[in-house]
């Protein structure tokens, strides 16, 4: 990790030219036409090549409950032998000059480059030190620059490096100052003087915690390590905070990783050295390798000195299911006083709980001035989604441990809508984001009467109609719209950014609409009193900032289209599926086609802009689509519910269907349709490829989880084991055994698509050993033929310095990925 004093924000002067990396402004290319010719002429390099051999050491032979199971390429799990590197080496060898050496690819470049290559900005931030905070690039920068201003009119879009312009904001954290570093989450301590940012070093999950004061923009002391998965700290006033790590970190140690183990919450005091943090919530005894998601502190008043009541939630999942306890404990009013100890021991001895027994999720969303808090909860037999509220008066009746009395304020969605987010907004409104089909749709209610105000979904989302092969399916107006006025309008086929920031006590919130076909916006909300009666209120929802003349200029107002139907799968249940395309493409011939989903999780996939798929329509001329399969979270915890563990093959099943439907339709047809997924979608992707390949030409399984049967042995894959199932049960484990990828490739279909498999060296999530065994089970039963006659290629690709999550890569990175694909593409695909 880069010493302290190496990496403070840069001053403007300092500055003068984009960062170290950054893609050059360019021509407009974001929509060259690429000829038939150039489709399917795959390299000569290969002619006299072979895939590389893997390692035939280490191969073992189990019998696991009575079953005997085959596991030639177990040394390849050990990513850092001799062997396995010699593995990697080999395969980009092969597979990079293949990717690199295509004519077209440098044209593919600079036109990926454009796609990006707008202004982005994330939703403002204001402060108690009064300044607005958000993240800036200028489309060319390999990673965001966090700025800020008190003045957002003025400064708000505007370049802080910029020559030109005098009025701008100030620069405080430039992260392209630090080396394949990224940020993970940000926060800041009530006072707005602390600000506190988690950082991953080339992508890996493990993190380091630095806190910055925000007058000297300084660190203010050495930076705390072992930490994974800390979802933004919790500032316990000023002093200290929150944040989750390994039991067995070595605080004194130079590294911020140690081997996968026990965490915990712990306590650490700013100024104090980590070795005395104190675990005050340990993942051990009655909640043993259980963890907590976030903390949360709940007060009607959160600025440092008030002397409201205070109590801090501890959100305990038993795994990835997205089912809690929500418990809560007391805070002393004077902040000062709840260092490590006092929350340890008011943790074991003082809990209360607002939801026991693991029915759904519940989390903090705020409070009123009169000390209701509120709760979105799917718990309790609410699975689509409520809100529920305590009276901060009620917390002395209750007894040590017991449940905490809470009433339904917002009941479910009466057309059985799911509840995707929700937050409070100036201690008197509640904005209630649900989920409509996989689509926003904003509802907000008055937090003091229970009466909605109103809402965004002036026109119900469309859709319903079923498409049949005799007729033209039609083409919509354009998807996206900004308008320049004070009329916003929110696409019908949008999303809303789970980020909905918001002072507690400010009338003014600011969130970002992201559709599939354009890049993401943000909207101003304020809340509005039209009269005395301090209940009658009115929200005010504007555009901050214009679409950008770079945005104008690289042919991102291009019309990409986007509309939603439905179609059925094995079991005739009607699956939700976005089909996205350039306005002009004729839909009346087949044309190439990706298909993507994810279907796990409980994670819904809403639309978001994405440079591959963008670059796909423009670029390949194609139509992208997008599949709200089971085991999702489209409709919430039943959707969920339908496809996990040993029923996953329910969402594969969903899939398949989905490009059976395309292909009925005469969209596209098996040798034009390309398949992606990353990480449980790389496993979907490679599941299908077994169970349907006649369906598909071209497989991109990124980050891929391929191995059923050993994926609970690595870091935190035991995490997952209420997704997919135990391969420790006997009951479960021949089930994984014969769905799993890695172990049902079948040699005897010679119909096989053509495969990319990628993974990245510091993925500790998903290990690359399931790329990897994946590739030498694949490349041994698929050999390349010296005279190129097989219909499949098959390459594998290791990224370096790249983790698991696209956010955590630099621009280059992103721009290499997006580029492969296309490439990969047109090697294998000839329309």
């Amino acid at each position: 990790m880069t010493s302290s004093s190496s990496i403070l924000p840069t001053s403007t002067k300092e500055i003068e030219h984009p960062p170290h990396g950054a893609i050059h402004n360019q021509t407009n290319t974001s929509s060259f036409k690429i000829s038939k010719d150039d489709w399917g002429s795959k390299s000569t390099s290969l002619i006299d090549e072979k895939y590389p051999e893997p390692p035939k050491d280490g191969g073992v032979t189990e019998e696991i409950f009575g079953i005997t199971v085959k596991d030639p390429w177990r040394s390849l799990e050990e990513i850092d032998s001799e062997s396995a590197q010699k593995f990697i080496q080999e395969q980009n060898k092969l597979s990079i000059p293949e990717l690199l050496d295509h004519p077209l690819r440098a044209d593919l470049e600079r036109s990926v480059e454009q796609i990006y290559n707008h202004s982005k900005m994330d939703t403002p931030e204001l402060q108690f030190d009064d300044y607005y905070y958000w993240n800036y690039n200028k489309g060319n920068w390999p990673r965001d620059i966090l700025v800020r201003s008190k003045n957002l009119n003025k400064h708000f879009g505007k370049d802080p490096l910029s020559l030109v312009e005098k009025e701008k904001p100030e620069i405080f954290f430039d992260l392209n100052q630090l080396k394949d570093t990224s940020i993970y989450a940000h926060t800041f301590s009530p006072s707005g003087r602390l600000w506190s940012v988690v950082l991953q070093q080339s992508g890996s999950d493990w993190q380091s915690i630095r806190v910055i004061d925000t007058v000297t923009k300084e660190p203010v002391e050495k930076d705390v390590g072992g930490s994974k998965f800390t979802f933004g700290l919790t500032w316990i006033g000023d002093e200290g905070y929150i944040y989750k790590r390994a039991m067995n970190y070595g605080t004194q140690e130079g590294s911020f990783a140690v081997p996968d183990g026990k965490f915990g919450m712990f306590y650490h005091r700013i100024g104090q050295p980590q070795s005395t943090d104190i675990a005050v919530f340990p993942f051990t005894g009655e909640f043993d390798d259980y963890f907590v998601g976030k903390t949360y502190v709940v007060s009607s008043d959160l600025s440092l000195g008030s002397i409201s009541r205070n109590w801090l939630t501890f959100d305990i999942y038993r795994n990835t299911n997205p089912e809690t306890q929500l418990l809560v404990i007391e805070l002393p009013t004077d902040l000062s006083k709840a260092d490590g100890k006092y929350i340890k021991e008011a943790v074991k001895t003082k809990r209360k709980w607002i939801t026991k027994a693991y029915t759904g999720e519940t989390r903090y969303i705020g409070s009123l001035e009169s000390d209701k808090h509120f709760f979105y909860s799917t718990a309790d037999g609410y699975p689509t989604g409520r809100i529920i509220s305590f009276e901060g008066n009620n917390w002395d009746n209750i007894k040590i441990d017991d449940r905490l009395p809470t009433e339904e304020f917002v009941p479910i969605n009466e057309e059985g809508y799911q509840l995707h987010n929700a937050k409070v907004i100036g201690r008197k409104v509640i904005m209630l984001i649900y989920l409509k089909h996989a689509c926003a749709s904003i509802v907000f209610v008055n937090g003091l009467t229970g009466k909605k105000i109103g809402e965004t979904d002036v026109e119900e989302t469309k859709g319903e109609i079923e498409l049949s092969k005799d007729i033209n399916i039609p083409i919509p107006e354009e998807e996206f719209e900004l308008s320049k006025t004070s009329k916003v309008i929110i696409p019908e086929h949008g999303s809303i950014q789970l980020k909905i920031s918001n002072r507690f006590d400010s009338d003014e919130f600011y969130f970002q609409v992201d559709t599939w076909v354009a890049p993401s916006y943000t909207l101003k909300g304020e809340l509005i009193k039209r009269s005395n009666d301090s209940t009658n209120l009115e929200v005010d929802i504007s555009n901050i900032n214009e679409i950008s003349n770079s945005t104008l200029s690289n042919g991102l107002n291009e019309n990409l289209v986007c509309f939603q139907t439905f179609y059925e799968s094995i079991d005739g249940q009607k699956i939700p599926i976005f089909l996205c395309h350039p306005h002009d493409l004729d839909l009346t011939k087949p044309n190439p086609t990706l298909l993507h989903a994810y279907g796990g999780f409980c994670a819904p996939l809403t639309p978001h802009y994405d440079a591959f798929f963008a670059s796909f329509m423009r670029n390949l001329r194609g139509i992208v689509a997008i599949a709200g399969i089971r085991g999702g979270g489209e409709y919430g915890k039943t959707w969920h519910d339908a496809a996990k563990g040993i029923k996953k093959s329910v969402s594969w099943d969903d899939f398949s269907y989905a490009a059976k439907y395309l292909q009925s339709l005469g969209l596209t047809k098996p040798e034009l349709t390309a398949i992606y997924g990353s990480s449980n979608g790389g496993l979907m992707v490679t599941a299908c490829t077994n169970r349907t390949p006649e369906l598909f030409n071209t497989v991109f399984a990124d980050v891929a989880i391929t191995d059923l049967i050993r994926y609970h042995k690595f870091t935190l894959g035991r995490m997952w084991l209420g997704e997919y199932g135990s391969p420790e049960d006997p009951n479960e484990f021949p089930i994984l055994l014969d769905t799993s990828p890695l172990h049902n490739i079948d040699q005897t279909k010679s119909n096989y698509p053509s495969i990319l498999v990628t993974t990245a060296d510091h993925d500790d999530r998903v290990v690359p050993s399931h790329s990897l065994k994946y590739l030498a089970e694949l490349q041994s039963k698929f050999p390349l033929n010296q005279n190129q006659k097989q219909k499949q290629l098959i390459l594998g690709k290791l990224y370096k310095d790249a983790g698991h999550e696209s956010s955590s890569k630099n621009l280059q990175n992103k721009v290499e990925e997006v580029v492969d694909r296309l490439i990969f593409t047109l090697l294998t695909m000839k329309p």
